[in-house]
């Protein structure tokens, strides 16, 4: 009998556990409008609010299926942008830079930024134990450099 208690308690822990909701985003109308009006094809749609009152939406988009974020002001202006890119994407200034400056890092993870028409790159890089999280400008400057 004790063992029939204990499973139904871990049982109903766990639904509770699995249920556990985030609150829903309440996104102004003109945000929605600009961002269906600049991405049609998004798939896989997850609003959030940060606390700068910019409203980031994470999404698909394209045949390649590429993971998006954009960041709008509650006028629906596009404020930054986020998207993953392979790092064969990467310009050659930033390419030169990780061989140069990160020599024995490999990449993990790139993503092009576009903060209102300035563009940067953010690296994963790895080299065990290490891994860093590296911005670079388009021209291979390094922007910021953190140790994760």
């Amino acid at each position: 009998m004790k063992n029939l208690i204990l499973l139904c308690f871990l049982t109903t822990g766990i639904t509770v556990y699995g249920q556990k909701n985030t609150p829903a985003v309440s996104v102004p109308a003109p945000v929605t409008q600009k961002f269906q009006q600049q991405f049609p094809q998004a798939t896989d749609v997850k609003w959030k609010e940060n606390k700068a009152k910019l409203y980031k939406v994470e999404f698909k988009s394209g045949t390649t299926k590429k993971g998006h974020d954009a960041w709008f002001d509650a006028s629906g202006n596009l404020v930054k942008q986020k998207v993953d890119i392979s790092k064969d994407e990467l310009p050659a200034a930033v390419k030169q830079a990780i061989q140069q400056q990160f020599a024995g890092y490999t990449i993990h993870d790139t993503d092009k930024i576009d903060e209102k028409g300035v563009f940067s790159y953010k690296v994963e890089l790895k080299k065990k134990p290490e891994e860093r999280e590296v911005t670079f400008s388009n021209t291979g400057k390094v922007l910021e450099n953190v140790l994760k």
